[in-house]
């Protein structure tokens, strides 16, 4: 009997070693995260304590590759994951880089260019030797070369037709000096800044003793020290030849040897400031074939976006000296000029409107042996009337046409 409860006990250890679920739970206990992976021994006492069974080959194998697979770094064991992440987001990241720069490129060649830009960036197609490259007009020119044959008077002139290009003048390239007229090339300078973003209309400029001219104006009347917008500056310096607005102006645009390059930037041969206004030593100076040029650019919108252009018209137009050109031309021809006096020379260059739709551009300049001769404004005026006659005539009068007329 005690032999057959010995074999019954052993067969009750031996089953309940084979008991699936006992096994699962111990081999449970193998793989937690415990200090040792070998199962934790029997308690005192039991059935398996007097008779330990060996591992088998099968769970020994597990339980390396689980230590080994313990004893790896973290990132090694996800590293094929890691790298199929990296690879779709290096994907992701060229397939929108790709795609935003075919939407710049599109962007950049349906978005229009901004015309103050482009108007200040590019230099004129032309120079002042391509300006005289239209037809001859041979009946006016001589007319004007007759008219300007005077004795104790220098006379340089030049007429141009906007629509047809032709002209007519006498001693177009002589340099004279320039007075109040410089200013043209000043204003426009200035407008070239305000569209660049140089120069604000609004921006206040602060009145300097060391800026103050005399003559014509209203600023010098103004305690130094007070301020005036460019804008403000740049109209007195055009409709009433404010000489402190002038060199305000001058001094804003970096003073005089920058404006001489921007006028030689531009091509003009014999336009120069050579001193601040007034320049009562007539030093700085011009040419009938500069100025001429220049309004002519102006006019034709090269130099100036519209908006622009429209505002150095408007500006001139409301010059409040009455121009040499109007003695003998009719209230109804309007005039956008400047003019220019010292007492050895004056001048006077513009644009003019004509009731027939005709426009032309003239420049003239006349020095006077005399001081202040006043047959130098009135020699203004005839050759003034010369092309006006001329260009007031009915029909289109054409180049050959005036040179078969007696």
């Amino acid at each position: 009997m005690a032999r057959t409860g010995e074999g019954k006990g052993s067969s009750l250890a031996r089953e309940r070693s084979r008991d699936p679920v006992r096994r699962q739970r111990r081999f449970t206990q193998a793989a937690s995260p415990s200090r040792h992976l070998l199962p934790a021994p029997a308690a005192e006492g039991s059935l398996l304590a007097s008779r330990p069974q060996p591992l088998r080959l099968s769970r020994q194998r597990a339980i390396a590759r689980m230590r080994q697979r313990a004893a790896q770094p973290r990132c090694l064991r996800r590293s094929p994951a890691l790298l199929e992440v990296l690879l779709r987001g290096l994907g992701l990241s060229l397939m929108l880089g790709l795609t935003m720069a075919g939407l710049s490129q599109l962007l950049q060649s349906t978005t229009p260019a901004r015309p103050e830009q482009d108007a200040m960036q590019e230099l004129p197609s032309t120079l002042p030797t391509d300006l005289l490259r239209g037809q001859e007009i041979p009946a006016l020119q001589e007319r004007l070369a007759a008219l300007a044959d005077q004795p104790g008077l220098t006379a340089g002139a030049l007429f141009w037709e906007v629509e047809s290009g032709a002209f007519a003048g006498v001693r177009p390239d002589q340099v004279f000096p320039a007075a109040s007229v410089i200013k043209i090339p000043i204003l426009l300078a200035f407008l070239q800044a305000v569209e660049t973003g140089q120069v604000r209309l609004d921006e206040r400029l602060t009145l300097r003793e060391d800026l103050r001219g005399g003559g014509a104006g209203v600023l010098q009347t103004r305690p130094l020290g007070s301020r005036v917008s460019a804008l403000e500056a740049a109209t007195l310096m055009s409709t009433i030849s404010d000489n402190f607005a002038a060199n305000l102006i001058i001094d804003r645009l970096g003073g005089r040897e920058a404006l001489n390059q921007k006028f030689r930037q531009w091509g003009l041969q014999h336009t120069q400031i050579s001193w601040w206004l007034p320049d009562l030593e007539g030093t700085n100076t011009s040419s009938p074939r500069d100025m001429v040029w220049l309004l002519s650019q102006v006019e034709q919108g090269r130099m100036l976006s519209r908006r622009s252009r429209d505002r150095f018209l408007d500006i001139l137009w409301r010059t409040q000296r009455p121009s040499y050109f109007r003695p003998n031309l009719g209230q109804e021809v309007r005039i956008a000029h400047k003019t220019g006096t010292l007492r050895s020379v004056v001048g006077d260059a513009g644009i003019l409107d004509l009731p027939n739709g005709r426009r032309y551009v003239a420049a003239v300049w006349v020095k006077r042996e005399t001081p202040n001769d006043p047959k130098a404004e009135e020699l203004i005026a005839k050759l003034s009337q010369a092309a006006y006659e001329f260009w007031s005539a009915e029909g289109e009068p054409t180049a050959s046409a005036a040179a078969d007329s007696p």
